[in-house]
């Protein structure tokens, strides 16, 4: 990459392939390339088993075993420890450590990259009560709905004030006031920190409003990548992925 791409690029994903098995005759992913820039707010759509979260566990590195190249930040995941500095995962399915409660795991987490004590510990009761969860601050998160675990690692990226942000089909499991708060907050974040949104999902009609670029993949392959108005994501997909005229 030239030094252009290094400071625009926050992810590059260029010429991977990855099979489920060795002996598979067939790429579960064939030559993915794709870029997403810094501020991005991107939605990466297809199909179920398109490849949406094979390619996301490869980018957030659960799963190397992959051919090809992943850069963060301009920085190859395979070989740089630091690739993924002030970048974070939310999986569609969550997991916590089991010693922890709610306030404990926050705090926790941020004095991770703040020093602020006091100010993370008025961040964390506000953001609970502002999510509607105040009444699982003493609980183990792994006893948490599905939908109150995902407020829960939302909440934590809004504390870490992270760079880069992925998330797998966040809206699963979520009702509509809580997915509508969802997106609200991932706007702010996008928009007053710039923070680089990368999301998966399968509700056009709802991601339509917040998005400004878009990657389509279909059986493993990218069919489509770049900038969109989210007014044009529907015609879009039911073109490239449905092989719909739309003109």
């Amino acid at each position: 990459m030239n030094n252009k791409d290094k400071i625009n690029n926050t992810l590059e994903v260029k010429n991977v392939y990855m099979k489920y098995n060795k002996k598979d005759k067939h790429f579960a992913l064939n030559d993915l390339n794709f870029k997403i820039e810094k501020g991005d707010f991107h939605a990466f759509i297809g199909e179920n088993g398109a490849g949406k979260s094979t390619t996301i566990k490869i980018i957030s590195g659960l799963n190397n075993d992959y051919q090809g190249d992943i850069f963060i930040n301009g920085l190859n995941i395979r070989d740089n420890v630091n690739a993924r500095i002030g970048f974070l995962y939310i999986p569609d399915k969550n997991s916590f450590p089991s010693y922890l409660n709610v306030i404990d795991y926050l705090f926790n987490i941020a004095s991770l990259t703040r020093n602020d004590y006091e100010k993370i510990k008025i961040e964390i009761a506000e953001l609970l009560k502002k999510f509607e969860i105040e009444e699982v601050s003493q609980k183990n998160p792994n006893k948490l709905s599905s939908g109150q675990a995902k407020k829960i690692l939302l909440i934590q990226a809004i504390l870490t004030k992270v760079n880069f942000l992925i998330l797998d089909e966040p809206t699963v499991f979520l009702d509509v006031s809580t997915r509508m708060s969802l997106y609200k907050e991932l706007l702010k974040m996008n928009k007053e920190n710039n923070t680089t949104i990368f999301i998966s999902s399968h509700i056009l009609d709802e991601i339509k409003n917040y998005i400004n670029s878009v990657t389509f993949i279909k059986k493993g392959q990218i069919k489509w990548s770049g900038k969109i108005e989210g007014k044009d994501l529907i015609k879009k997909y039911k073109n490239i992925i449905l092989g719909e005229n739309n003109e």
